[in-house]
């Protein structure tokens, strides 16, 4: 069952197959019309209409009528024009349009932007944790309002586990600020940090110059990481965390998001537009009870709920003194995933900087992550190969290697 119905108004049948076939391929509903009559009927179903080579005052027309048939909602309206022209663009806004881009816009570009007219006008199919999902889930945070549960871990097995999927096509963004340590747990050293983007405005819209500021892993994932070093200044606004993400889709087929423990504007911002929300928990009161604020805090802030996949992450191998029912009360449903107990493998990971999916591909908690991988990105585990047992390519940096960074 296709994820969406979209449909692409077009007289020019080059055109139409060119916008027609990256919006199949991604699981969508799309048809292609040379004319659409705005009635409430006609339109009734639809959830993007994509208006192509009508020129600005036909299209501008259309959307006009669009708004006007609407009955308790209307499709999310999408212009492409041969115009780039500023007062033009601004008309079709202006006319009812949600949004503009130029006729010859790129295949992936494209899909993300439908992607976000249909979260925008909650069209999007249900996502993790509240059924199954046919479309593309781009972006993917990890978060927890408590620390120390392993959400930078989770993270970067993530993007490990993607990239044999999407290969040299994942990017993580390290926004545990101003102390994420995505760079250390994959050992790399940065030379440019996500913290600086606040000040260029140009990259924060152009995924041309946004890549600029990613730092390459050998697995091919790319990273914009945090900043080593704690410094007085502003905190990056939300506005600025958000436009980082969204930009950061357009460069890359998936982005996984670290958000650290913090809980603030910043944090609540992008998760309320991430496609996937995971949320680590440990198996105790004050953890759970800290969940489930952060879950009355998002839906106040009008994120679907529906979204988070619980983890719950054994920190120690303590026997688990709450019952699963205790948890599943705490939660409103069970746990999506579960991620077992392993400290000398977690420990030695962080501390060499080589990923659980790299260092033990075989290991529990790597088929655990694997799972929680497709689980979120709505594939299915066995889509992903066995991951070869790689050998080290350098020796070990030992136990504080992780602490001070990689020899060199």
């Amino acid at each position: 069952m296709a994820a969406s119905s979209i449909l692409i108004v077009t007289s020019d049948p080059v055109a139409a197959a060119r916008l027609q076939e990256p919006l199949v391929a991604a699981g969508h509903g799309a048809d292609v019309a040379e004319t659409v009559e705005p009635t409430p009927e006609s339109l009734r179903g639809r959830d993007v209409l994509i208006l192509s080579g009508l020129g600005t005052e036909a299209a501008a027309e259309v959307c006009r009528r669009v708004k006007g048939a609407s009955e308790g909602g209307r499709p999310g309206i999408c212009v492409l024009t041969a115009s780039d022209d500023v007062e033009a663009r601004v008309a079709l806004l202006q006319s009812g349009a949600d949004e503009v881009l130029v006729e010859s816009v790129d295949p992936r570009e494209l899909e993300a932007r439908i992607e976000a007219l249909l979260v925008r006008f909650q069209r999007a199919s249900p996502l993790v944790g509240g059924g199954t999902a046919a479309r593309p889930r781009r972006s993917i945070a990890v978060f927890s309002p408590t620390g120390g549960v392993g959400t930078t871990t989770i993270a970067v097995n993530l993007g490990v586990t993607l990239i044999e999927r999407y290969p040299g096509r994942v990017a993580i963004i390290d926004l545990h600020l101003p102390f994420g340590q995505v760079a250390t747990h994959l050992d790399l050293r940065p030379t440019r940090y996500v913290s600086q983007l606040t000040a260029d405005e140009p990259a924060l819209r152009d995924p041309s110059q946004l890549v600029a500021y990613a730092t390459p892993h050998p697995s091919g994932l790319v990273v914009y990481a945090a900043p080593p070093d704690w410094a007085p200044g502003p905190e990056m606004a939300p506005t600025a965390a958000t436009a980082i993400v969204d930009t950061a889709t357009l460069a890359h087929d998936r982005v996984v998001i670290d958000l650290g423990s913090a809980t603030n504007e910043r944090a609540v911002a992008v998760l309320s537009r991430a496609d996937a929300i995971v949320l680590p928990v440990r198996p105790e009161i004050p953890a759970l009870r800290a969940i489930r604020s952060l879950v009355e805090v998002l839906t106040e802030a009008g994120a679907d709920v529906d979204r988070a996949v619980f983890v719950l992450n054994h920190p120690s191998g303590r026997d688990m003194i709450l019952r699963p029912k205790d948890i599943e009360t705490f939660l409103g449903r069970p746990p999506d995933a579960e991620v077992p107990y392993d400290p000398l493998l977690f420990v030695r990971s962080a501390n060499e900087g080589i990923p659980v999916l790299t260092s033990a591909p075989t290991s529990a908690p790597a088929e655990a992550l694997r799972r929680l991988a497709a689980l979120v990105s709505g594939e299915t585990p066995t889509a992903y190969p066995e991951p070869p047992v790689k050998e080290p390519e350098r020796r070990s940096p030992g136990i504080f290697g992780g602490l001070f960074g990689p020899r060199g």
